[in-house]
């Protein structure tokens, strides 16, 4: 910054309150956010963020201080939306099945932790809604409620439906337990979750209404 004026040149650090609002000046100057060409604006972030709601799981592709779109995207579920930013929560249900065999390990079980995502930020480039959400809205309840009817106990089945907890879609190879043709309820014992075998079965309650089930079919 050049100042032509030699009197205030001069006295300027003489002179306290203008040298302070030089100074704040140039301290705002330096941490200015830089926002990134071809990033979605604040106010088209925020009301995409709103659109898709809590409770969501997203894929989110920001750009790189050069400009070029980091891949893989962020794989997150919407925990909360805030003013200025929402939060996120890490997604990883592969990890977090094989953790949760493990009882040294079973105190990460989640895979994650959670992230601030500052709609003034300027770096994020798209957002998209996980395709898991998508087959959700596409599942025919009524088909899977008649192979359910159909079902023997004890029958080898492969089932998939979408965790809650976990954030992602359960694909599982195993037995069907028991089943309420009157409430839908039913239990499936699991022995392989998203091509891991588990060392220990998992039991796992399940309710047609309740539970989105995605997929039922009997192992030929």
């Amino acid at each position: 910054m050049r100042i032509h004026n030699k009197n205030i040149s001069n006295n300027m650090f003489c002179d306290e309150p203008l040298s302070r609002r030089y100074f704040l000046k140039l301290f705002k100057s330096k941490t200015q956010k830089v926002f990134r060409v071809g990033a979605i604006p604040p106010g088209e972030l925020k009301k995409l963020v709103i659109s898709i709601g809590k409770g969501k799981k997203i894929n989110i592709t920001r750009l790189a201080y050069d400009g070029t779109p980091e891949d893989p995207p962020v794989a997150v579920k919407i925990i909360d939306i805030g003013h200025d930013h929402f939060t996120g929560k890490f997604i990883n249900v592969e990890r977090s099945i094989s953790e949760s065999q493990d009882k040294k390990m079973i105190y990460i079980k989640g895979g994650g932790g959670t992230i601030d995502f500052n709609f003034n930020d300027g770096d994020i480039l798209k957002i998209e809604e996980d395709i898991d959400e998508q087959i959700v809205e596409q599942r025919n309840v009524e088909e899977i409620r008649e192979i359910l009817d159909a079902l023997d106990l004890n029958e080898d089945i492969n089932i998939s439906y979408y965790d809650k907890n976990e954030g992602g879609v359960i694909n599982g190879v195993g037995i069907l337990k028991d089943k309420n043709m009157d409430t839908y309820d039913f239990t499936v014992v699991l022995k392989l979750i998203n091509d891991i075998k588990l060392s220990n079965p998992r039991e796992v309650s399940l309710n047609l209404d309740r539970d989105q089930i995605l997929d039922l079919e009997v192992v030929i």
